[in-house]
C-alpha cells in the first residue's frame, strides 16, 4: 500500500519505520526539521504512572515495553534511558500518591516505598530537609532521547526504501468524494496514497485538518530548562512538588517546572518565560544550592507545548464515513510511540485491534457544546 505520513515527530517516525517494515511504500512529509517540534520539547518521561484507567494505564505499561522490544529488533537503543523515577509530594499530595501507589501495585507495576537515606544512596547530591514524606521509587521508569529515536528510525526507515521528506508543508488534503487521495505540499507537489496518516500532534487541529479532518485539542503549555549538571546532577527522573528534572545528554539536566505551578500559554512571551525560569531556579535551590550561583547566561529556557487531546486520551484510527484518512495524535506520544505504530500497521493490514477501540476519533466527533 502506498502510505504518506505527516508530520516527523516520535509517533511519525514510529510509524513511518514499522510501515516501512511491513513492505508499505512510505513517504514521510515534515514541515520543518525531524523532529524539532513538539518532541524536541517534551520532559520525555517514559512511564505508565498515574495515568488512568487500567486500560490507558495498560496500554503505556505496554508502551514502555515496546520500546525495549524495538531496541531488540534494532539491536541498540541509545535513546532509552531506563534510570528509575524518584518522587515525593506535598504534604496535601502526598496520600493521592500512596493511593497510586498501591494502584499501580495491584496491576504488578514496579512500584516500591524508599527511605530518605536510599534516596540520599541514589541520588547523592541532593539536598533534604525533612519534609519529603513518602517517596516513591518506580524503577522501570526513564527518559527518552527523542532526537536520537527519531534519526535513528528514519535512517532505518530511508535505508529499507522510505522516502523522508522535510521542509515540505502539507496545506491541502486531496478528496475526492468521501475519499482521502493524498496531498499537496506548499511547493505544489501532489502526494497521492491510498492511505493519508496524520501524525501532526499539536498542530492536527489546525490547517489544513478542516472540518472531519481535525482533532480536538487542549493543549496545556509547560517550560523547559536545560542547566548544566554540575548545578544540578542528577541521575534518575525526579518528581517533586514543584517540578521535575532528569539529565538530558553528557553535562546537562533539564529541569521543568509542573504544570500548573505557572500560568502560561502558548501567548505568552519570552521574556516571561525567561522570569518564570529564573524563579523556579531560585526555587530549586533549596534542593541543589549550588543552583544559587547559577548565572542567566548559562542555562537555556523554551516553552513545550503538549499535544493533548481534549479527553487527554490518544486519538486513533479512520475518520467515520471517510475512506483512506487515519489519525494518531495524543500526549502520551513519547512513551506510547513504538507501540501504537506496531498496532496501528496491523490495523491497517486488515486485523482489528482491541487495544485502540476505546481511543477512536469518533468519540471526540460531536460538535462542542
Amino acid at each position: 500500500m502506498k502510505i504518506i505520513v505527516i508530520g516527523a515527530g516520535m509517533v511519525g517516525a514510529s510509524l513511518t519505520w514499522e510501515l516501512t517494515q511491513a513492505g508499505h511504500s512510505v513517504t514521510l512529509l515534515e514541515a520543518g526539521e525531524a523532529g524539532k517540534g513538539t518532541s524536541a520539547n517534551s520532559f520525555a518521561w517514559i512511564n505508565s504512572h498515574g495515568k488512568p484507567p487500567e486500560a490507558y494505564q495498560r496500554l503505556n505499561a505496554a508502551g514502555m515495553q515496546a520500546h525495549s522490544e524495538l531496541a531488540a529488533r534494532l539491536g541498540k537503543a541509545p535513546w532509552l534511558n531506563l534510570t528509575g523515577c524518584l518522587e515525593w509530594r506535598a504534604a496535601d499530595q502526598q496520600q493521592a500518591m500512596q493511593d497510586n501507589v498501591e494502584q499501580l501495585q495491584q496491576y504488578q507495576y514496579p512500584a516500591e516505598w524508599i527511605s530518605a537515606e536510599q534516596l540520599q544512596a541514589l541520588e547523592p547530591e541532593i539536598h533534604l530537609d525533612g519534609t519529603q514524606g513518602a517517596i516513591g521509587w518506580f524503577p522501570s521508569e526513564g527518559w527518552i532521547d527523542t532526537q536520537q529515536y527519531i534519526q535513528l528510525l528514519l535512517q532505518a526507515s530511508a535505508a529499507e526504501g522510505a522516502k523522508i521528506v522535510t521542509g515540505s508543508r502539507v496545506n491541502e488534503i486531496l478528496q475526492e468524494g468521501n475519499t482521502v487521495t493524498g496531498v499537496k505540499t506548499s511547493d505544489g507537489t501532489l502526494h497521492r496514497a491510498e492511505l493519508t496518516i496524520n501524525a501532526s500532534g499539536r498542530w492536527s487541529d489546525k490547517s489544513p485538518y478542516n472540518d472531519g479532518l481535525a482533532t480536538r485539542l487542549a493543549p496545556t503549555t509547560g517550560i523547559l530548562i536545560r542547566v548544566p549538571a554540575e548545578y544540578v546532577p542528577v541521575s534518575h527522573v525526579l518528581a517533586t512538588p514543584l517540578f521535575h528534572c532528569r539529565p538530558d545528554g553528557e553535562g546537562v539536566t533539564l529541569l521543568c517546572p509542573n504544570e500548573g505551578v505557572y500560568d502560561i500559554d502558548e501567548s505568552t512571551p519570552a521574556s516571561r518565560v525567561s522570569e518564570l525560569a529564573a524563579d523556579i531556579i531560585r526555587k530549586a535551590t533549596a534542593v541543589w544550592p549550588k543552583l544559587s550561583e547559577l548565572k542567566p547566561e548559562q542555562y537555556q529556557a523554551r516553552m513545550g507545548i503538549r499535544a493533548l487531546p481534549e479527553d487527554g486520551y490518544p486519538i486513533v484510527g479512520p475518520t467515520e464515513g471517510l475512506a483512506g484518512y487515519y489519525t494518531v495524535v495524543t500526549h502520551s506520544g513519547v512513551t506510547l510511540s513504538p507501540l501504537l505504530a506496531r498496532l496501528v500497521t496491523r490495523e491497517i493490514a486488515g486485523t482489528p485491534v482491541a487495544e485502540l477501540e476505546a481511543y477512536r476519533p469518533s468519540r471526540l466527533s460531536q460538535p462542542k457544546p
